[in-house]
C-alpha cells in the first residue's frame, strides 16, 4: 500500500498540505507523514525530511503554545468598561498572522435597528418615576453595548484556546515525526542526520524546554499581587509522551550517542520527576530510557556504560527507580526490573 501511494506522489502533496493554512489539513498530514516513515528505508526518511524542510520542522517543535492571551485577558479585567473590540493577532504553527478576534460585524447597525422603530413607541410621558426619552436611549444604548461586548470576550478566548489546541496538536505530530525518523531502519544514521539538520544543541535545547514548567500569568479580579500573578504548569502529558519516546530512541542509539545523552544533566534532571507522572506510558519510558542508557554494545563500551550508570545514580534516578519496583502497573514493574538489573551490572 505504501508503494502504491508513494508511486502516486502522495509525498510531497503531504508535505505541501502539512503547511497549510488551514489546522486540520496541517494536522492530518504530518500525521500521515509520521505513519509513512515509521520503518521506512533510509531513502524515503530523508526524503520525507527535506520535503517538510529542517527549518520548518524546528519551528513547529521549538515555538511556545503557551497562553499567549494571559496578558490580553488582564488588560481586558483592569479595563472592564472598553467597549471597543480589541485587533489581536498571532503566528500559527505554520508562522502565518491570524486575527483572532474578528470584528463583530453589524454590531453597530444590530443597535440601530433595535432603536429604530415608530417615532410614537420612542415618546415618553414626563412624570413622576418616568424615564426622559435621552434617558431611555442612554439606558439602552449601555445594555446594548453590554450585551455584544461580553460574547465578544468570550470570542477571543475561545479562538485563542482553539488555535493553542491547534498548536499542541501540531507540535505533539512533529514531536512524533522525528520519533518515527529516528526509530526502526536506518536509526542510527538518521540520529546522526537529525543533528546535523537541525542542530545537535539545538535539538536538546527544544527537548529541554519542552519538559520544563511554564510560567504562566494569573492574574485573578479580587488579588492582583505580585505573589499571585504568576504561576508555574506543567508541561502537556502528550508533548512529555513524544519527548520521552525521543530520549528512548536517541538512547538506543550508538555508544557516542548515549554518553552525548548522559551528558545532557539538565534535561536528565527534568525527567526525573516524571517517574511520578501519572501517566504509567511515561513512568515506563523512564525506565526504558534507563535500559537502553545502560547498554553495553560490545567490551569496549563496559567501561563508558559504567560512568553513565554512575551518573544516573549520581541524579537520583536508581532511588526513582526503587519507587517504580511497587508500581501499579505490570509494564512499569517489568521495565524497572530489568532496568534495576543493568544498572547493577554495570557497576560491578
Amino acid at each position: 500500500m505504501n508503494k502504491a501511494i508513494l508511486e502516486a506522489g502522495i509525498l510531497k502533496t503531504l508535505c505541501d498540505h502539512a503547511r497549510a493554512v488551514d489546522p486540520n489539513l496541517r494536522l492530518s498530514s504530518i500525521w500521515a507523514l509520521k505513519h509513512l516513515i515509521l520503518s521506512a528505508p533510509k531513502h524515503l526518511k530523508l526524503e520525507c525530511l527535506g520535503g517538510l524542510g529542517p527549518g520548518w520542522l524546528k519551528h513547529i517543535i521549538s515555538q511556545d503554545v503557551g497562553d499567549s492571551f494571559s496578558a490580553s485577558g488582564a488588560r481586558s479585567e483592569r479595563n472592564p468598561g472598553l467597549g471597543t473590540p480589541l485587533a489581536m493577532g498571532t503566528p500559527n504553527a505554520a508562522g502565518e498572522q491570524v486575527d483572532l478576534l474578528n470584528a463583530i460585524d453589524g454590531s453597530a447597525e444590530g443597535y440601530r435597528l433595535a432603536n429604530d422603530g415608530d417615532e410614537e413607541e420612542s415618546k415618553m410621558v414626563d412624570g413622576p418615576g418616568a424615564l426622559s426619552r435621552r434617558e431611555l436611549e442612554s439606558e439602552q444604548q449601555n445594555q446594548q453595548q453590554s450585551q455584544w461586548r461580553a460574547p465578544s470576550r468570550r470570542n477571543v478566548i475561545g479562538a485563542a484556546n482553539q488555535l493553542r489546541a491547534d498548536d499542541v496538536a501540531v507540535q505533539k505530530e512533529g514531536l512524533d515525526f522525528i520519533r518515527n525518523l529516528i526509530c526502526g531502519s536506518a536509526a542510527l544514521e538518521m540520529i546522526d542526520c537529525l543533528f546535523e539538520e537541525l542542530g545537535q544543541n539545538r535539538m536538546f535545547e527544544i527537548l529541554i524546554s519542552k519538559l520544563r514548567p511554564r510560567l504562566v500569568n494569573a492574574f485573578n479580579r479580587e488579588r492582583r499581587s505580585v505573589e499571585n500573578s504568576v504561576r508555574q504548569t506543567p508541561p502537556q502529558t502528550d508533548i512529555v509522551t513524544s519527548v520521552c519516546y525521543i530520549v528512548v530512541h536517541l538512547a538506543a542509539g550508538r555508544p557516542r550517542h548515549r554518553q552525548l545523552l548522559v551528558s545532557q544533566s539538565e534535561l536528565l534532571k527534568l525527567i526525573l520527576p516524571l517517574f511520578a507522572h501519572p501517566d504509567p506510558q511515561i513512568r515506563s519510558c523512564c525506565a526504558w530510557i534507563v535500559i537502553n542508557l545502560t547498554w553495553v554494545d560490545d567490551q569496549s563500551d563496559h567501561s563508558n556504560c559504567r560512568e553513565r550508570a554512575k551518573e544516573l545514580v549520581r541524579l537520583g534516578w536508581y532511588e526513582k527507580l526503587q519507587v517504580l519496583e511497587s508500581d501499579p502497573v505490570l509494564d512499569v514493574r517489568e521495565r524497572t526490573k530489568t532496568a534495576l538489573h543493568q544498572i547493577n551490572c554495570a557497576l560491578r
